[in-house]
């Protein structure tokens, strides 16, 4: 490599982060290293989308062009029960009972003991320093505050909860305002806990003084968690789902994670070869019917190691054989009824035929591949905005919500989804995400394009039009990103369009029985990151609808 060779790409939701992955390529660190050193960042600047009390899924391929996948997703204690969330309303969201054993450092010491290259305490440096010296307020987190968590219904920027939160109104507010963007915060008991995770390992985190205090506040909150759920959580490692899209090849995560539902869209669309242009009224419909079809089989998915049969199910419905079947249901003139988006030939998984999508705003995800072919497409998560909204007080650790991503029988969630059997709460089970990392790969099996969200079951869509528009329609990652998107889960009955798409194609939509929805913004939040082997150019790019995300190339 010469002094102008490329050492690799990042991207994530946040500038600073993506700086920080960019400088440990540069520094000689892999892909894992940087994706860590990103991802520690993004959780100390976006507490409230990420953070170690959380947790996640990551797709990783070699240099010698294999796939795997991590699953660290949190996992229910193992003393909780489905009657200890019945008929209480928010336990599952807010609170002890809502916490789930965190995995993200047990997912990051796994990756790194395998693929890492600086040293362990080197990749939380950074983090560490701006927890301790300060970062300022961002544009994007006031707008969480002021928007995305106030009081249903209310218009009033004052109605959020956060005003009211112990921790976080002495944080983020003074004299009952809101702190003007650019102030700087601090958060000194978090830099200490990253100091000795940095220091003693991620054995700190599961056991000792910080998996006590988190312990005793998840009890001081109504939990059940203990010492021995935390001691016991694990990684696992997991075999990824991939499929032949337009001769290339698309791999992402199974479940708990939701890699198949995207697959099963991309498969059904592999089928048109027609394809009539990004933002068509025949693109569009295809699209969105297929994401119909392929969210009804959403209702099979659980945690594989408490739902029998299915691994086989799953990799079954992305089958070609099953895209073909299911493309011969789309009519490029009407709509289907709601019945006719079934999971047909999986009546051996136990499910009510309901759909059910949660919504997981707390999520972030990074991406970073290295000039090696070490490629990396992470999602993480603490489920809500500021997860269970329970902070460590001698930590500065966010717990997530994971249990409100489970099902719980007979009671539909906040979002008036109703409940799944893969899906119901059971202890040590790991409740099902939307999120599905994708990496794509050309014919000739080299590294072409990794990419990713967040925004709860909006991801699913998002990742799906991300594929389309860089295997369809040559996009690189900015453009991409930048594209209008649309959404649809059959439940509730509704094709959700961003007000940048054109009007008289919304009409089209709707004359075909498509109930157009406005959205001013689409709620999701992508990034990538493509590379070219015959040029050897990458490029790398955030979330256009995001202030501070933002791509970098390292060189």
């Amino acid at each position: 490599m010469n002094s102008r060779s490329p050492r690799g790409a990042v991207a994530s939701e946040s500038q600073v982060a993506s700086g920080i992955g960019a400088h440990i390529l540069q520094e000689g660190g892999s892909a894992v290293d940087a994706a860590i050193a990103m991802t520690l960042a993004v959780g100390t600047l976006c507490s409230d989308m990420s953070g170690i009390g959380g947790g996640g899924f990551a797709l990783i391929r070699t240099p010698e062009g294999t796939c795997e996948s991590l699953n660290f997703r949190p996992a229910a204690p193992a003393a909780v029960t489905s009657k200890m969330y019945l008929d209480k309303p928010g336990v599952s969201a807010v609170g002890g009972l809502a916490v789930a054993v965190p995995g993200e450092l047990r997912g990051f010491e796994a990756m790194h003991k395998k693929y890492g290259k600086l040293p362990w305490s080197r990749l939380f440096e950074p983090s560490v320093k701006l927890a301790r010296d300060g970062f300022p307020l961002t544009e994007d987190m006031q707008n969480v505050v002021n928007i995305k968590t106030r009081a249903a219904g209310s218009s009033d920027p004052k109605s959020s909860w956060v005003y009211e939160h112990p921790t976080l109104s002495q944080w983020l507010t003074k004299d009952g305002e809101l702190l003007p963007t650019g102030t700087t915060l601090k958060r000194p008991a978090y830099a200490q806990t990253l100091e000795t995770i940095a220091n003693e390992g991620a054995d700190a985190f599961y056991s000792g003084a910080i998996a006590q205090s988190i312990v005793e506040a998840v009890q001081a909150e109504g939990g059940v968690m203990t010492l021995d759920d935390m001691r016991a959580y694990e990684a696992r490692s997991v075999e990824p789902l991939s499929i032949q899209y337009k001769g290339h090849k698309v791999t992402s995560v199974g479940a708990p994670a939701s890699g198949a539902v995207v697959l099963a869209a991309l498969s059904i669309l592999d089928n048109f070869k027609d394809v009539d242009g990004p933002g068509s009224v025949k693109d569009a419909h295809r699209m969105t019917e297929s994401l119909k079809h392929a969210f009804a089989h959403r209702t099979l998915l659980g945690d594989p190691m408490f739902v029998p049969g299915l691994d086989a199910a799953q990799r079954e419905f992305v089958s070609p054989a099953r895209g073909r079947m299911l493309r011969t249901k789309i009519d490029d003139n009407n709509v289907l009824a709601p019945s006719e988006y079934r999971a047909e030939g999986f009546e051996t998984i136990k499910t009510d035929g309901r759909i059910e999508v949660k919504m997981d705003n707390g999520t972030s995800h990074v991406v970073a591949a290295d000039a090696s072919g070490l490629v990396v497409s992470l999602t993480t998560t603490i489920t809500l905005y500021w997860g269970s909204r329970i902070i460590v007080p001698s930590s500065g650790i966010v717990l997530n919500d994971s249990m409100e991503d489970f099902s719980v029988e007979g009671v539909s969630n906040f979002w008036g989804y109703l409940p799944t059997p893969a899906n119901y709460i059971e202890g040590n089970k790991r409740p099902l995400s939307s999120t599905s990392p994708f990496i794509i790969e050309d014919a000739q099996g080299r590294f072409r394009y990794a990419g990713g969200a967040a925004g709860g079951s909006r991801i699913v869509s998002c990742n799906v039009q991300h594929v389309r528009n860089v295997l369809d329609y040559a996009m690189d990652p900015t453009a991409a990103l930048a594209h209008p998107r649309l959404h649809d889960q059959i439940a509730p009955q509704e094709t959700h369009l961003e007000e940048s798409w054109d009007k008289e194609t919304a009409a089209e939509l709707e004359r075909l029985g498509h109930k157009v929805v406005w959205l001013a913004v689409a709620p999701s939040t992508a990034c990538g990151v493509s590379h070219d082997p015959e040029t050897g150019e990458w490029k790398a790019a955030g979330e256009p609808r995001k202030k501070m995300a933002a791509g970098a190339v390292a060189w």
